[in-house]
């Protein structure tokens, strides 16, 4: 009897201490999060759809192709995470690769879509007051 108890011993420990690793595995730093509130979310894709469209009114002499690049991705990044819908007809060609994460983003990538949603998130959007957003975003982006 005492090696039927030991057995069972033995097998509650490796259950427990497989648990545990998967639970440390689940809530590892090093797997960064770049997910964001509803909110945060929402407020990026109102500036983000506006800043878009003034684009496309400018003269085209007059459209910077770095800026409008950028909004664009960031554009797609809220398309991704489910912020805007947007039919597949509709998709703009440069949102297709990102689109439900058929290829996925690499860190810095996700890193600068994170950032510039936080940053719109607390700027006043009927002021110019978020075109740094754009600008360190444009930054980011451009760093390998």
């Amino acid at each position: 009897m005492t090696i039927q108890l030991q057995k069972k011993l033995i097998a509650i420990s490796l259950i427990l201490a497989g648990t545990l690793a998967l639970l440390g595995c689940a809530n590892n730093s090093s797997q960064p999060n770049y997910d964001l509130d509803t909110y945060t979310l929402g407020r990026s894709a109102v500036f983000t759809q506006r800043e878009l469209i003034n684009e496309q009114l400018k003269d085209p002499a007059e459209v910077n192709t770095q800026v409008r690049d950028t909004l664009l991705y960031n554009y797609c990044d809220l398309v991704a995470r489910d912020s805007i819908y947007v039919s597949q007809d509709n998709l703009p060609q440069q949102c297709r690769p990102l689109s439900h994460e058929k290829q996925p983003l690499d860190n810095n990538q996700r890193q600068c879509a994170y950032n510039y949603h936080i940053c719109i998130k607390a700027c006043p959007l009927r002021t110019n007051d978020c075109q740094p957003c754009i600008e360190r975003a444009k930054r980011c982006l451009a760093t390998p």
